[in-house]
């Protein structure tokens, strides 16, 4: 399981001299046999030209040897020279890909706990609900709660009617305890995202007394049963918060071409945005999930790690010799994260590609 701290090892480890080799691995049964992983692993293998051997070997051996095939996707990050070794089996598909770089290729992964990390279920009828916690796939606690019994009369006459009345406070009183425990749920997990469950009158009811906080954690709904299984509350929550986290992201590079043309805080392109991030002025860096620099593009000095955008042999800040900068993108995310600034990786087919960008992002200031 991927943690934040576990997240901050991988942002801060440098292989330098010797380069990291990252693994992205689907290895979901639904789609491929253990022999189907295997062969998709060797090819990715062929088609990488420049990687340490015992990266390689030691990868090999956590399939062959100590993978439990449980998982959907893995991701493994190998510098055996400077003895480094991490891997992650995870709950949720991940698309293929390997890379042979200083550093971890993290923009993946950051992608992957932004969409399914620290993510809340609240199923709710008018007598209970269950609450699950899942990250990344994993069911982290199942819990319930059961309040007053609620019942519909169906005789008429005045003391139907104060019954009923009795009967609606109770599944009100019971709805409001659960928004309660929603609340101190959402502070022990952590939640990131919410998707409510249940009947679309009993969602819209439950949402209304939510904190306006917990409101605006709110991705969506799904029609539930509280009987439900595990594994469809699993699927139908991660479906749900899949749908809203594209839906979203796409309004958010909308939202940053608007910004940025109306001279709002935020900057477009490569060469403002890398200056932003340099200065430490970046809130949100967005790229498309494509998005390809040349390794001229940008340079990084030997000296003093600063980037630039410009071909000059020559630091700007303190005079050193510069080098061009493979996989810039993953490097530019990585300093985001230290500089705990989110970074947002959008679709193919988003708003800043569709305008002729590829990356941008909202400023601090």
């Amino acid at each position: 399981m991927i943690r934040e701290a576990d997240l901050r090892e991988l942002v801060e480890f440098d292989g330098r001299s010797h380069p990291v080799l990252s693994l992205y691995l689907n290895v979901d049964s639904r789609d491929r046999t253990v022999e189907k992983y295997k062969l998709a692993l060797r090819r990715l293998f062929d088609n990488l030209s420049d990687f340490d051997a015992l990266d390689r070997k030691r990868i090999e051996q956590y399939f062959d040897l100590e993978y439990d095939r449980q998982a959907r996707g893995v991701v493994c990050f190998s510098c055996q020279s400077e003895g480094f070794w991490r891997a992650y089996p995870l709950h949720v598909s991940v698309e293929d890909a390997i890379i042979s770089d200083r550093r971890p290729l993290l923009r993946r992964l950051v992608e992957l706990i932004d969409t399914y990390g620290y993510l809340g279920v609240v199923a709710v009828d008018k007598q209970g609900a269950r609450f699950f916690s899942f990250h990344l796939g994993v069911l982290e606690e199942a819990t319930g709660t059961i309040g007053e019994d609620v019942k519909r009369h169906k005789q008429g006459g005045w003391a139907a009617s104060r019954y009923q009345r009795h009967e609606d406070e109770a599944a009100m009183g019971n709805l409001r305890a659960v928004a309660e425990l929603t609340e101190q749920y959402t502070r022990q997990y952590h939640w990131r995202r919410l998707v409510l469950a249940g009947t679309d009158s009993n969602v819209a009811t439950f949402q209304e007394m939510l904190p306006t906080a917990l409101q605006g954690l709110v991705v969506g709904s799904t029609p539930l049963e509280l009987t439900a299984s595990i594994q469809d509350v699993r699927e139908r929550a991660e479906s749900v918060a899949l749908s809203a986290h594209h839906d979203h992201n796409r309004q958010l590079a909308a939202s940053l071409i608007v910004t940025a043309e109306k001279g709002g805080a935020a900057v477009l392109g490569l060469a403002p945005t890398l200056d932003a991030l340099q200065s430490g002025r970046v809130h949100q860096l967005l790229f498309s999930e494509n998005y390809q620099i040349d390794n001229e593009q940008v340079r990084r000095c030997t000296e003093c790690d600063y980037l630039s955008a410009d071909n000059g042999s020559a630091c700007a800040i303190c005079g050193g010799a510069t080098e061009p900068l493979p996989d810039a993108v993953n490097t530019l995310a990585r300093r985001a994260i230290t500089q705990d600034a989110q970074v947002v990786v959008l679709s193919a087919d988003n708003p800043l590609a569709e305008h002729g960008y590829d990356i941008g992002a909202y400023l601090r200031y």
